[in-house]
């Protein structure tokens, strides 16, 4: 019997206009962002290699010397990612910029392509669609589900016989979950077909097992709105204010909330402006300065009689390490801040969708913040290998430290001066998290979908037990 509410529930909202419309933008979208996300990464592909290549040929002009490496300036770029498709992560406000040498790091830098004096669009893809347009299609379908048969006399005549209520309401739920599948499993097979076909964008295999965990990842988030428009439903004696009430509720946790997270995480968690970090350097290394007579004789002296290269190693280190700590610091409150608003919001199911979304797909600030972990292991990484080749030299102070002045570099013989094979060179490269430490970044905010899902699904049975059909 239950086989038979749910053909009725399907059959009755495919031959629905409201159906056929939602299918038509539902679509439409997702072909859309899809042509939009092909332009887009074959140009953001073509600057990234043409970056990474630069760079590589700068770390190759410094391999003449061992000691050159250590006064070499790397620059890397975010690597564009294929499953942007799925979710963009606001990564086009977000730094796609590092530079770094093997001891110090400078603050990661936006530097887009875009004219400023155009507005930003957010990117038509996946989440957004489904966050917001689909999402809203699930309210159409249920919103008179239950008082929309209790006015046509339909729901007395289906319970008059031996039918239980909970085997109706089960019935319900995955007809509209059945019928959602329709337009949303559609927009995203064309997505992918105009991605695939394009040949632009190459997807592996761990790509392909993290797109369907999106995919089954949007089913969770938009049960959550199927259930809650049953629940309104039952709620309600007439179709008209079920769509009032819903719509309410679905501009609150889909627009007001998800739109409050800036100004929460502004307020509740302030950071210093760049301006007073750049201070508290200058005064850090001043201050390094002025004790300067600690790390020996002529510690502070380069060019002089008085040249002291091991106390000059501890001098230099100490301001290097001053300026590492205190940039860190201010990265570290900058990710926090821009966290805070999301913890704020999560009570927001758009704002628990997108976070795990996200961290499924590897984009948005959490990669930012892991990318800026990757490019610290390589420094240490880099050092270590400078410091492998040096000890092979014997001629060598063995003093790894950030020079002063080329001056240094090439007269002290801190570093040995022997040729480096460019091959054996370690190469920065982003690596991406595999998907099982992806789902264990989203575990939590699957969780928080699955309660949503129960607690509205107890909320709609306890209801439509309740329910007055007469």
């Amino acid at each position: 019997m239950i086989r038979n509410i749910i053909g009725k529930e399907i059959l009755k909202n495919l031959l629905s206009l409201r159906f056929m419309l939602s299918l038509l933008l539902i679509i439409s979208l997702f072909a859309t962002g899809a042509f939009m996300f092909v332009g887009k990464y074959r140009q953001e592909s073509n600057d990234y290699w043409r970056d990474t290549n630069r760079n590589l040929s700068s770390l190759r002009e410094h391999t003449n010397h061992l000691y050159e490496l250590v006064t070499c300036r790397q620059v890397v770029w975010r690597r564009p990612k294929s499953l942007s498709l799925c979710t963009e992560g606001f990564e086009n406000t977000l730094p796609d910029r590092f530079s770094f040498d093997p001891f110090t790091r400078d603050l990661p830098e936006v530097r887009s392509r875009s004219n400023f004096l155009l507005p930003h669009f957010s990117d038509i893809d996946w989440v957004f669609t489904i966050s917001l347009i689909v999402s809203f299609v699930a309210l159409l379908l249920t919103y008179d589900s239950i008082c929309g048969e209790k006015q046509t006399g339909t729901l007395r005549l289906l319970l008059a016989g031996s039918m239980p209520r909970h085997k109706v309401l089960l019935g319900k739920y995955l007809g509209a979950m059945f019928t959602i599948g329709i337009p949303l499993l559609s927009g995203l097979m064309i997505s992918l077909i105009v991605v695939v076909s394009y040949r632009a964008v190459e997807i592996d295999t761990g790509q392909w097992f993290k797109i369907l965990a999106i995919v089954l990842l949007s089913f969770l988030y938009l049960s959550i709105f199927i259930l809650s428009g049953i629940f309104i439903s039952s709620l309600s004696h007439k179709p008209a204010s079920s769509m009032v009430v819903l719509l309410l509720v679905w501009v609150v946790l889909v627009i007001l909330i998800p739109s409050f997270g800036r100004i929460i995480a502004g307020t509740f968690h302030e950071i210093p402006e760049r301006l007073d970090m750049e201070n508290r350097v200058a005064e850090a290394i001043e201050q390094i300065k002025k004790d300067g007579g600690k790390f020996g004789k002529g510690a502070g002296s380069w060019n002089s009689q008085e040249d002291n290269p091991p106390a000059a190693a501890k001098y230099y280190s100490a301001q290097v390490n001053a300026r590492n700590a205190i940039m860190d610091e201010y990265l570290r409150q900058m990710v926090a801040q821009a966290k805070t608003g999301r913890y704020f919001t999560c009570i927001s199911p758009a704002i628990i969708y997108q976070r795990a979304s996200e961290a499924i797909a590897g984009v948005g600030v959490s990669r930012v913040a892991n990318l800026c972990q990757q490019i610290k292991r390589y420094q240490e990484n880099l050092k270590e290998y400078i410091r492998s080749r040096d000890a092979e030299d014997p001629d060598s102070l063995h003093l790894l430290f950030r020079f002063p002045s080329d001056w240094v570099a090439e007269n002290w013989h801190a570093i040995s001066h022997e040729r480096v094979d460019f091959d054996s060179v370690p190469k920065f490269r982003e690596r991406d998290l595999a998907l099982g430490q992806s789902l264990k970044l989203a575990v939590w905010d699957i969780g928080l979908l699955a309660l949503f899902n129960l607690v509205f699904f107890a909320a709609a049975y306890v209801s439509f037990l309740r329910y007055d059909v007469r």
